[in-house]
């Protein structure tokens, strides 16, 4: 794999009326898992979706601390049909080196997936070497899910298919960087059943307490419960605790809610807190959703052989009745203070949330997070977020991506990545929140940045203006018919093929204003789109 190209500052500078140290980004075609704050920026690490499933590349953006765009890398693969990157944990940065892992896709008669790392440079965002464990794994589908680098090794977590989909186990590998050597475990499970791997929380014996789900769905009656596994140093289990839902919950009092994936954190007092959601109740057959669903927390006690929950609480109302989407936790962080935050994410990504729990287990406030939601397809739009970084002015960094089909904001659809900076409550600035910060609930929104065009209607030229002071940079547009049809296309320095085999207009950009030539455009009403520095615009206008 090598690095295809640099893209240039070909995105402008916005500067905003307000604190400048929180803002949101979206880039077009790209999702990002990883935040790294650097001392004068931040490089996000993440892929490009242009291409779905496991044939996704690597891409790195770098950007002020304000959000200004800096530069980009994007990759494509001379050697490996793809390669995929998971979780926030999937990245180890080091000051010689960026350690990626994930899969990467083989042909074979169908295709399997093959565990590797990548090694990148830091310096120019070369890829250095890769390391292929295939030949560990006997010929199965396996996925390194995320790693822990330790004492010269690096520890990898993930799941191996040993028969179909209902037949995937954890595993636990330890890689010696300095001899080569390579050694794995698994370890049981329920029969049909995948058995994912989402956290492995160091313990002071140099095991790991492993946060997993177990889901049973695929067979008759479906269940999915969270489950705890715990380890020693050298990966052999000591203790399981598969942990059950709360019976007794309106209007299905004989049914157990499903569990789902498990955070572990450390509780400042003595043992652990474990942390989870339960969207969905599990019948004599079928899950079905749960009205009552919520974020619960427990105190976990590692008594060597045995794990034991205790003092669970459901913390509904401690976070404000925030309003009861299906949440499933997606990432999480714990502070030297020991306050904790799972980033949480509606089944289907609808929405997502950042919830606080104080280090003594109390609930302090949920913040929602949702893109563009005054746009006619927002009910079907998608908000994810999985990537949770702190940043050194106590806010935070929430990374993801974002989905939306043809609507009235994006004729065309829109796949994009997000980059939110948050104050320390969550907040955005502009949403007004941050005077309400403790123990409550609030809804943050991205809107979309509207474009001047002028002058409107017009039936040769058209003149798109919006806020922009900085060097000319160059941006893309499209021009969309009211039926989502792209009929004209371009940047601010090169022209764009179109689909049908014509040339994008080559336009310039002159202090802030974007001349374009719409003559050849049949009379009626048009969208024109334009995105560059993680900002995306759009205005409209009449083609007399």
């Amino acid at each position: 794999m090598k690095k295809l190209f640099l893209l240039p500052a070909l995105f402008f500078v916005i500067h905003f009326s307000f604190s400048q140290e929180r803002f949101f980004n979206l880039y077009p075609g790209w999702m990002i898992n990883f935040t790294k704050e650097n001392s004068n920026n931040y490089s996000l690490y993440g892929s490009d979706t242009l291409v779905s499933g496991y044939e996704q590349t690597p891409v790195y953006i770098k950007t002020e601390l304000n959000g200004d765009f800096i530069e980009s890398f994007r990759y494509v693969s001379d050697s490996l049909a793809g390669f995929s990157i998971y979780t926030s944990d999937s990245y180890s940065i080091h000051n010689n080196y960026v350690l990626a892992g994930g899969v990467y896709k083989e042909y074979l008669k169908n295709y399997i997936l093959n565990p590797v790392l990548m090694y990148f440079n830091p310096d120019n965002y070369y890829c250095d070497s890769i390391k292929d464990f295939k030949s560990y794994f006997n010929g199965r589908s396996t996925i390194i899910r995320f790693q822990r680098e330790t004492a010269g090794k690096v520890h990898l977590f993930g799941t191996s298919m040993y028969s179909s989909n209902w037949n995937e186990r954890t595993f636990f590998a330890v890689y010696d960087t300095l001899t080569g050597s390579f050694t794995v475990k698994d370890y049981a499970k329920p029969t049909s059943c995948v058995m994912t791997p989402y956290q492995a929380l160091p313990t002071q014996d140099g095991g790991y307490i492993i946060a997993c789900e177990q889901d049973m769905t695929y067979n008759l009656p479906m269940k999915i419960y969270a489950c705890l596994l715990k380890t020693d140093s050298e990966g052999n289990e000591q203790w399981r605790y598969v942990i059950p839902g709360k019976t007794g919950q309106s209007p299905y009092p004989d049914f157990e809610p499903a569990t789902f994936r498990p955070r572990v954190f450390v509780n400042p007092e003595g043992g652990y807190y474990v942390v989870w959601t339960d969207h969905k109740i599990i019948t004599y057959n079928y899950l079905i959703e749960n009205p009552n669903s919520t974020v619960r927390i427990a105190k976990l006690t590692d008594n060597i052989t045995e794990g034991i929950l205790t003092e669970e609480t459901d913390l509904y109302a401690q976070l404000d009745n925030f309003q009861r989407f299906p949440y499933f936790i997606s990432d999480s962080y714990q502070d030297e203070q020991g306050n904790m935050y799972v980033l949480l994410q509606s089944d289907g990504g609808y929405i997502s949330a950042l919830a606080k729990i104080y280090s003594n287990g109390v609930g302090a406030w949920l913040k929602t997070y949702k893109c563009y939601p005054d746009d006619n397809a927002a009910d079907n739009s998608v908000t994810e977020l999985y990537g949770i970084t702190r940043t050194t002015d106590g806010g935070f960094m929430l990374t993801g991506d974002f989905y939306s089909p043809a609507g009235d904001l994006f004729p065309g659809g829109m796949i994009a990545s997000c980059a939110f900076k948050t104050d320390s409550c969550g907040c955005f600035d502009a949403e007004g929140c941050n005077g309400h910060c403790l123990d409550s609930y609030s809804e943050n929104y991205v809107y979309m940045a509207i474009a001047g065009v002028f002058p409107n209607p017009t039936s040769d030229k058209i003149t798109v203006n919006f806020e922009y002071s900085g060097a000319d940079t160059e941006f893309n547009y499209k021009i969309y018919s009211l039926n989502g049809q792209v009929l004209q296309e371009g940047t601010s320095g090169a022209s764009v093929p179109l689909q049908n085999g014509t040339s994008g207009a080559s336009v310039p950009l002159e202090n802030g204003n974007l001349k374009i030539d719409i003559s050849d455009l049949p009379s009626g009403y048009y969208t024109i789109q334009l995105w560059g520095g993680g900002k995306i615009f759009t205005g409209k206008f009449v083609k007399e």
